[in-house]
């Protein structure tokens, strides 16, 4: 029997992708939520396969991971004070400035386009972005429960 999906909310004051990766790294460590390497694996994920999305309205990194690296099924949402540099997944060359990023943990591989077409989805809605950001961290499950619900799919 399998673990119901974590929700983790990290509110950050990071200058830096490496910053936030640490930060981010740490909480779910301690959450027993990933394995030891995580932190280098999304690191050199993200160099290959930038996961930054540009949706008009906002700016929003989207760093994964494969499933070896996850032990309980989530998402972290990451709220960072601060703008961070992400490249962009459609055009690597170009920076993007990101405050929200969102971070599934899937266990299972093939939830993992379900959870991201979710996020995708969820993002598209100019209001999304505001109330991700702006939200009491309670009301968060609630407004990415169709993410809860990629993550958390039974084969």
């Amino acid at each position: 029997m399998s673990e119901a999906p974590r929700f983790i909310v990290v509110d950050a004051d990071t200058d830096s992708q490496s910053e936030l990766y640490a930060t981010v790294n740490s909480r779910l460590l301690e959450e027993e939520a990933v394995r030891d390497s995580f932190l280098d694996a999304v690191s050199a994920r993200e160099k290959k396969y930038p996961t930054g999305l540009d949706f008009g309205h906002c700016q929003v990194a989207i760093p994964h991971i494969d499933p070896d690296h996850v032990i309980t099924p989530g998402v972290l949402v990451c709220r960072n004070a601060q703008q961070t540099p992400f490249r962009a997944m459609d055009d690597p060359d170009r920076e993007l400035s990101v405050r929200l990023s969102i971070w599934p943990l899937v266990t299972d591989p093939h939830n993992q386009m379900d959870m991201l077409g979710a996020v995708i989805s969820l993002l598209q809605e100019d209001s999304s972005c505001q109330r991700l950001l702006t939200a009491d961290p309670t009301e968060l499950p609630e407004i990415l429960a169709d993410v809860m619900k990629a993550v958390g799919q039974q084969e």
